[in-house]
């Protein structure tokens, strides 16, 4: 029963798998037809769209060529001999209607020229792209040669100057453009203005003012035939534009193709460097005969400068007739000298190029081995650093092209002068054949500046070549390449940060008598190693005083202050000696503090003096013991009990729960009230007031009652009470009594228990507690007038009214 069951599930799936089969042959039939008719379709397509620019460009020759028959029809019928002028014109007017007719027809020849160029442009461009499309890659499989792939190089550089030509083109036509567009309106609006003449004149003034009008009308046609002509060659300048941007697509990509293919072998670089060191050797043979007739030429310039000298001192003793034929020497001498002046110029000039020549070939060499190392070791580090070293050598041949080109266009303009001097030549001008050695001078400069500056052109376009095919490498970088590169810059990075150096110090030391100065550089991970060593110190010695600290006040009560002292001497003692250890550990000389000297004085005189000061205050504090910790201190009104002694400042806990950060030094320098220096114990006061008329000893009697019923006050002085003053309303008792042990005493408390039992003892023997009254006596001797007073135009009914009112 099994194997039937089997059997048919196998053959369902091979019908199944026959099914999958066939539509998948089918789809992949479907994307082959696809694929094979993508081209046709294309083709259509752009036969559609060619069609149509055929068609409108077409139209538009058709109606130029149009117009331009009917100006050359109008032209024709114009007479021979200039006549034929209207009457309504004038001389000029009928010059300037020929002219425009003449200026109309060329422009319009000119358009439909560009119009032919242009639709020549777009099928080329048409074409082109339908070429670039189809292109994948060369003919033949890679390597190429060098040679080659320079070539392609070289070609899309070309196409890059090009493309930049016809942009500046594009934008210039585009000004002229918006200038004609400007002018349309203007020669737009003044037709309209004739045309408005015309229909508002007089039957005697319409001649003229249609002759006007149609001069009008002509201006504005050739400002329209101006217009449409830039349009058009706008419209051409975008399709070269576009054509020459496919161009450089292509190029782009065949080059980057032709590159990825062929990596310079190492015997093509040698070749290379071949080359460059034999041209080397020849350049160095030019730079040495440029040195030697150099030294001729000045050499020259000096012996005449000092024979017109010996000459100019000779010629005051001289007679007349002899001094005329020396001047004419002298003025031979001077022009002697400025053309030798000339040519030493010229051979300094040639001997600089010389030079830059031999510097432009070891950028040859530099080019060479760069170039091999990217298309060999093309990992991202090394494309990263051949980038900079290009960039770098870049911007200074920059610098060398634009300077070669300014003196190239200097002695342009000299030799062009000079050349026009001699053609036009007069006897006055001086000696001929001096002013031919100064044109063969300034000659030969510009040829030796022409030479460097197409040097310099040619290493740029390699250079920039270079950088875009770095560039194009850059990009086929995989994503785990950069991050590992990304990690090597951090690193790399780090590592320099951390060896960078700030400052040096001189460190002294003296040897057989004699002084040795070395120095040493403080960097930044010195700095780094001594601050984790500092911090790592610093938290075990406030480890060390706090345990330490723990441990003595278990074993020494009752001494707190000196614990303390002790404490802030070790932390003061052991910081000095983390910080020597730190600086000996990192290799930095103890002279640094010499180097941190003026500034550490500036800091102390502007600013830290305070800080010093209260911390030396604070270990007069502890040392001197004027106040310790847990006693009770007014300083200036603030009054509490102190609950930590800092290095700066001391911890006061006021008796409201405010704690007040006191200065060490206002201890020192200001007045202060310590109620527990010597003892323990304080007298307070109480006032109470009883009326007169009580009997005062009972009273006194039992304020002392009440003071010595509550167990806190001292019977040691003993409590007294005093009749203290007679007042104005009262009989004024003063309680002194003293209490100890303020440390856990709140006598605000002991006084406020003291003050009850004095109003319960005087309630219960009937003694009053007085407060302040006053008697008002009166004379009564004499009655007293009460008069009511009322406003001056108050009635007696209203003043009735008034007082019932009052009265009620």
């Amino acid at each position: 029963m099994k194997i039937p069951v089997s059997g048919n599930r196998r053959s369902n799936s091979l019908i199944g798998i026959q099914a999958l089969s066939m539509q998948a042959l089918l789809r992949l039939n479907v994307v082959v037809c696809l694929i094979l008719l993508m081209p046709l379709a294309w083709g259509a397509g752009n036969s559609a769209a060619r069609n149509d620019v055929d068609a409108s460009g077409k139209e538009r020759v058709a109606s130029i060529k149009a117009r331009l028959a009917q100006v050359q029809s109008r032209l024709s019928a114009l007479p021979a001999d200039g006549s034929g002028a209207p009457m309504e014109a004038d001389g000029d007017e009928w010059s300037e209607y020929k002219r425009l007719l003449n200026l109309i027809a060329n422009t319009y020849e000119s358009h439909l020229d560009t119009l032919k160029k242009l639709d020549a442009m777009r099928v080329a461009r048409q074409d082109f792209h339908e070429q670039s499309s189809a292109w994948f890659s060369f003919s033949e499989p890679g390597p190429y040669s060098v040679d080659f792939v320079d070539d392609l190089w070289n070609r899309l550089r070309a196409k890059e100057r090009e493309i930049e030509t016809v942009r500046i083109e594009q934008a210039m036509y585009a000004d002229l453009l918006e200038t004609r567009r400007l002018a349309l309106r203007s020669s737009e609006q003044a037709l309209r203005k004739a045309q408005e003449q015309l229909e508002a004149a007089e039957p005697a003034d319409a001649g003229r003012l249609r002759w006007y009008r149609d001069l009008s009308a002509l201006r504005n046609q050739l400002d329209q035939a101006r217009v449409a002509s830039l349009d058009s060659e706008r419209e051409l300048r975008d399709e070269m534009l576009s054509l020459r941007s496919g161009q450089n697509e292509l190029l782009l990509r065949q080059v980057n193709t032709a590159s990825l293919a062929s990596p310079l072998s190492e015997q093509d670089r040698d070749a290379k460097l071949a080359v460059l060191t034999q041209l080397q050797l020849e350049l160095d043979k030019e730079t040495q005969r440029a040195i030697d007739i150099d030294r001729m030429l000045q050499k020259q310039w000096h012996q005449t400068s000092n024979r017109l000298r010996e000459a100019e001192a000779f010629s005051s003793a001289l007679l007349p007739e002899v001094a005329e034929q020396q001047k004419r020497n002298i003025e031979r001498l001077q022009s002697e000298l400025r053309t030798q002046m000339i040519e030493a110029e010229e051979s300094a000039s040639t001997l600089k190029v010389k030079r830059m020549l031999s510097r432009i070939v070891v950028a040859h060499r530099h080019y060479w081995e760069i170039r091999y190392r990217i298309e060999n070791n093309g990992d991202l580090k090394t494309l990263e650093d051949a980038l900079h070293e290009i960039d770098q050598g870049h911007g200074q041949l920059i610098l060398w092209r634009q300077y070669f080109l300014s003196s190239l266009d200097k002695t342009r303009s000299l030799l062009d002068n000079q050349e026009k001097k001699l053609a036009d030549w007069k006897p006055g001008y001086g000696d001929r054949e001096l002013a031919e050695r100064e044109r063969l001078a300034y000659s030969r400069q510009e040829s030796m500046l022409r030479r460097i500056t197409g040097e310099t052109d040619e290493l740029d376009a390699m250079l920039r070549s270079l950088r875009q095919s770095i560039e194009l490498r850059y990009e086929s970088v995989t994503l785990s390449e950069r991050l590992n590169e990304l990690y090597t810059n951090v690193g790399g990075a780090v590592g320099k940060l951390w060896d960078f150096e700030l400052f040096t110090v001189d460190d002294k030391i003296v040897a057989e008598g004699r002084e040795i100065v070395s120095q040493r550089s403080v960097t930044v991970g010195k700095i780094v190693h001594m601050l984790l060593i500092l911090g790592i110190g610093l938290w075990l010695i406030a480890r060390i005083a706090e345990r330490g600290g723990q441990l003595m006040a278990k074993y020494l009560p009752g001494r707190e202050s000196a614990i303390l002292l002790s404490l802030r001497l070790f932390t003061l003692f052991a910081v000095i000696g983390i910080v020597v250890y730190a600086l000996v550990r990192v290799h930095i000389p103890l002279t640094v503090f010499t180097f941190f000297g003026g500034a550490l004085a500036i800091g102390i005189g502007f600013g830290a003096q305070n800080i010093i000061n209260n911390f030396i205050s604070g270990l007069i504090l502890l040392v001197e013991r004027p106040i310790k910790l847990g006693d009770i201190v007014d300083v200036e009104g603030v009054k509490g009990r102190i609950t930590h002694i800092g290095g700066r400042c001391c911890q006061v806990h006021r008796f409201d729960g405010i704690d007040m950060l006191i200065p060490n030094s206002s201890f020192l320098e200001k007045s202060v009230t310590n109620w527990t220096l010597s003892d323990q114990s304080i007298r307070c006061s109480i006032a109470v007031g009883i009326a007169y008329g009580s009997p005062v000893r009972e009273a006194l009697l039992l304020v002392g009652q009440a003071a010595n019923e509550h167990g806190l006050v001292l019977d040691s002085p003993l409590p007294e009470v005093y009749l203290e003053e007679f007042g104005d309303n009262t009989l004024n008792l003063t309680l002194d009594f003293w209490v100890g042990n303020l440390k856990q005493i709140n006598r605000r408390r002991v006084m406020s228990d003291i003050r009850h039992r004095i109003v319960k003892l005087f309630g219960e023997r009937g003694i009053e507690i007085a407060f302040p009254q006053r008697d008002v006596h009166l004379d009564s001797s004499k009655p007293f007038r009460v008069e009511l007073v009322g406003p001056e135009n108050e009635t007696p009914s209203d003043l009735k009214s008034a007082v019932d009112r009052t009265e009620a």
